[in-house]
């Protein structure tokens, strides 16, 4: 991990074509501004690991043909209308 220390209106560049300055900090905030291509994605950690969970979940979720097969099942199992308990 590099560590770098930047003052207000300062810049570091992360290959040629993406750079970051530090616009301001004041208290335990900074702010940064971000200049990369369109087709460089720039997300904060957290929406990065939001995505990656519902991503994971998605995966896990059964399939669809998985999904009729069990309503299927269901389907045949139920009693019939008119058949009483």
């Amino acid at each position: 991990m590099l560590i770098l220390r930047r003052r207000e209106g300062e810049s570091f560049l992360i290959g040629e074509d993406i750079k970051i300055t530090v616009l301001s900090t004041k208290d335990s905030e900074t702010q940064i501004a971000i200049e990369a291509p369109k087709e460089v994605p720039v997300l904060r950690s957290e929406l990065h690991s939001a995505m990656v969970e519902n991503r994971d979940a998605a995966e896990e979720q059964s399939q669809p043909q998985e999904l009729l097969a069990m309503l299927s099942q269901l389907q045949h199992k139920s009693p019939d209308p008119g058949e009483t308990q």
